[in-house]
């Protein structure tokens, strides 16, 4: 989601990775009505071309976090550094203009007095030169210097009025620090907020609404899909609900429940960064935490099994779910590397101890577990040959057994499936 986005400016990228993940439902409702009204634009055939402009203007936003740094301290300021604040006064303004043009919502503060500052003449050049109108003096010595250019005295004080002009910017700049901070977070953010809402209009994202509990009508997940159908195939969504109890999922093999806890996710992460959510509809409750156990952590370095690092993360989860602080944790196949005795009574215990918790708990299993207080969905499996990888809720939590068939439809060895039917028959 983060390489789909067209943003312009590397500041803005950077700016969007430096962010922490929003937490309070206020601050995330505040993030997606300043996107609303980007989304509208963007999707109005007739603001096209004005949106190509704003896009161009601000391919011009450069990192001005070192120039800014040295304003605040109040350290003296070179002429790249002057350029580089000029180059933003000047954007900031052609900006506004656009902005204004497009009826969108403008909070860039008024960079005029920097322009006229560090643009005495009026040029409207973004380049920067130390002004013979700054100083009568730098005047009449860059003259003499053009009729003597060897004379090293009148060279030397023109360095040193040029110096002193320096100075002089610096001290008269250092007031509009906090302007000019302010402006280049905007224009940004308004970079970013651009290219999310392209990014809602091109994926046919939808803007979510902000709940006591998490349900996705038709939730996809947009790696896998762009793969399906590059392949020719079709995506089958999936809809879901979770609420402050545990959630169980069983299934088939190959069918696609891992795709469904990082899909949980991604929207979880997307959600508490303001960005569009992949699916028809959605309603996501904000959590302080989000937590997804999916891969083998087997560390040789750390003296880790991969059970042994498995317990270790499990166990971090059931001690957050204890706090008050609000969870969402996705766990894939628990025990899933120990014998089936032990995994089978594992994942009981680790239903039994998190129901209290009332936290957002998703665990997939093959294991016939004791889902007391759990709410149940399972993979629709094998149909008519072909997989149906849509959820439905059921009452049980049995997990439906299908590897024969599939490995049939996979054209494995036959005389190994039959001994292996013989061995369950019995």
């Amino acid at each position: 989601m983060l390489t789909g986005l067209d943003l312009q400016s590397a500041s803005s990228r950077r700016m969007l990775l430096d962010r922490q993940m929003m937490t309070s439902a206020e601050e995330i409702q505040k993030a997606y009505d300043e996107l609303k009204e980007y989304v509208y634009i963007v999707n109005q055939p007739a603001e096209q071309l004005n949106i190509k402009t704003l896009q161009f203007r601000l391919q011009g936003l450069k990192d001005l976090r070192l120039t800014l740094n040295n304003l605040n301290e109040n350290r003296l300021l070179d002429d790249i550094e002057l350029f580089e604040i000029k180059h933003l006064a000047m954007l900031a303004e052609q900006v506004r203009e656009q902005m204004t043009k497009m009826h969108l919502t403008c909070l860039l503060p008024d960079m005029k007095p920097i322009v006229k500052m560090l643009d005495p003449d009026g040029l409207n050049i973004s380049t920067f030169y130390i002004y013979e109108s700054y100083s009568e003096t730098l005047k009449e010595l860059r003259n003499r210097l053009k009729q003597e250019p060897q004379d090293e005295k009148t060279f030397v004080s023109m360095q040193e009025e040029e110096e002193r002009i320096r100075k002089e910017l610096t001290r008269r700049l250092h007031p509009y620090t906090e302007t000019i901070n302010k402006a280049f977070t905007i224009l940004a953010q308004t970079d970013i907020l651009l290219a999310k809402a392209i990014q809602i209009r091109d994926f046919n994202l939808c803007i979510p609404s902000i709940g006591n509990h998490t349900e996705y009508t038709d939730m996809w997940n947009p790696e896998v899909k762009s793969f399906v159908e590059a392949q020719g195939g079709e995506y089958q969504t999936n809809s879901i609900s979770l609420y402050d109890n545990p959630t169980l999922l069983t299934g088939s093999n190959m069918g696609g429940k891992t795709v469904v806890l990082q899909t949980l996710t991604l929207c979880q992460y997307l959600f508490q960064f303001g960005f569009g959510i992949p699916a028809n509809t959605a309603t996501i409750c904000q959590k302080d935490y989000i937590r997804l156990h999916i891969s083998d952590n087997q560390s040789a370095e750390k003296g880790l099994s991969s059970f042994g690092a498995e317990m270790r993360e499990i166990d971090e989860i059931i001690h957050l779910a204890r706090t008050d602080s609000s969870l969402l944790a996705l766990i894939d196949e628990p025990a899933r590397t120990t014998n089936p005795v032990e995994g089978t009574a594992l994942v009981s215990g680790l239903i039994e101890t998190v129901v209290p918790t009332r936290q957002s708990i998703v665990i997939v299993t093959h294991y016939n577990v004791n889902a007391d207080g759990c709410k149940c969905y399972r993979v629709r499996g094998l149909e008519n040959g072909k997989m149906n990888y849509r959820l439905v809720q059921t009452g049980s939590q049995d997990v439906p057994h299908e590897a024969l068939n599939i490995a049939r439809e996979l054209g494995i060895d036959n005389e190994w499936l039959q001994k292996t039917e013989k061995h369950l028959n019995n």
